[in-house]
C-alpha cells in the first residue's frame, strides 16, 4: 500500500469514528419526530394495522413525539406489542434522524371458527388465537357446525389447556389443508356434525365431503385430492352427492340428483 492509498484509508477510518461518536453523543437527546411502522414477511390477510401499532406505542409513551428519543425503552414497546395475539414478533429501533422504527411480523390466520356459544376468531398457522380483526375479514377457511368455545380475545395457542380438544382438531385439519393450494382453494367449510364428525364444503360443486372423525384424516386428504383432480375433472364437479372418505382406504360416492 503506498503513502496516498495509506492516507486515504486512514482518512475512511477517521471518518467512521467521527459518525460512532456523532451518535453516541447525539442520538440520545434528538427528539423523536415520526414513527415509522411496516410490516415484514406475508403482508396477505392482515389482522392488524399501522394505525393499531401506533396507538399500542402512544399508549406506552403517550408524549413520545418530541422526547428525548433516548429516554424511550424500546424493550418495553416490543414487549407491549407483542401481547396483541395477531403479533408474531416486534422489533423497535431508533434512527440518528429521530425516528423511531416499528417492524411487525403478524401471525397468519388459517381458519376463522364460528362457535355458536361465543365470538369468531382466528387460528393462526402456528397455532395461535386471535380475534376478529376490526380492519377486514381473512379469506379463510370457515369452521362452524357443533362447536363450542367462548374466546375472550386474549392471547391463547391450541396446547392451552382451556381449549378443547374439538378446536384443536379443528386447527389439525386446517393446518393440514393449508399445506397444499389445491385443497385449500377448494375447501371453503369445515362443518362440525352432532356427533363429532367432519364434514368439508368444497368451493366448486354441489358435493359435500363426509370426512369422519379426525382419525388418518392426513390420508383422508391425500385421497380427496386423488379423487378430485382423477375423478372429478373427468366425470363433472356436479355428479355426486357426497362423497365419503369415513372408511379406511376407501372412497365411497352417492350420485347427485342434479343432471
Amino acid at each position: 500500500m503506498d503513502k496516498k492509498q495509506k492516507i486515504i484509508s486512514l482518512v475512511g477510518i477517521v471518518a467512521i469514528a467521527l459518525v460512532i461518536v456523532a451518535y453516541l453523543l447525539f442520538s440520545d437527546t434528538t427528539l423523536c419526530k415520526s414513527i415509522n411502522i411496516s410490516f415484514i414477511g406475508n403482508s396477505e390477510n392482515l389482522l392488524i394495522n399501522k394505525k393499531n401499532i401506533k396507538k399500542i406505542v402512544l399508549n406506552e409513551y403517550p408524549n413520545l413525539i418530541g422526547a428525548p428519543i433516548g429516554d424511550i425503552n424500546l424493550s418495553d414497546i416490543e414487549k407491549k406489542i407483542e401481547t396483541h395475539p395477531a403479533v408474531k414478533n416486534a422489533e423497535v429501533y431508533k434512527k440518528v434522524n429521530g425516528v423511531l422504527t416499528v417492524e411487525i411480523e403478524q401471525r397468519i390466520p388459517i381458519v376463522r371458527v364460528m362457535p355458536v356459544n361465543g365470538k369468531d376468531f382466528y387460528i393462526g398457522s402456528e397455532g395461535s388465537l386471535m380475534p376478529i380483526s376490526n380492519i377486514g375479514c381473512a379469506r379463510v377457511i370457515v369452521a362452524n357446525g357443533n362447536v363450542k368455545f367462548n374466546y375472550k380475545n386474549n392471547k391463547l395457542t391450541i396446547n392451552d389447556t382451556t381449549v378443547t380438544k374439538k378446536i384443536r382438531d379443528i386447527y389439525e385439519i386446517s393446518k393440514e389443508i393449508s399445506k397444499d393450494k389445491f385443497i385449500t382453494a377448494q375447501t371453503q367449510q369445515i362443518y362440525v356434525k352432532g356427533n363429532g364428525e367432519y364434514e368439508l364444503v368444497p368451493t366448486v360443486g354441489n358435493q359435500i365431503v363426509l370426512l369422519g372423525d379426525i382419525s388418518s384424516y392426513k390420508d383422508k386428504l391425500r385421497y380427496l385430492k386423488y379423487f378430485y383432480i382423477n375423478v372429478l375433472k373427468k366425470e363433472g364437479w356436479r355428479k355426486y352427492k357426497y362423497i365419503s372418505l369415513k372408511y379406511k382406504s376407501q372412497i365411497v360416492c352417492t350420485l347427485s340428483d342434479i343432471k
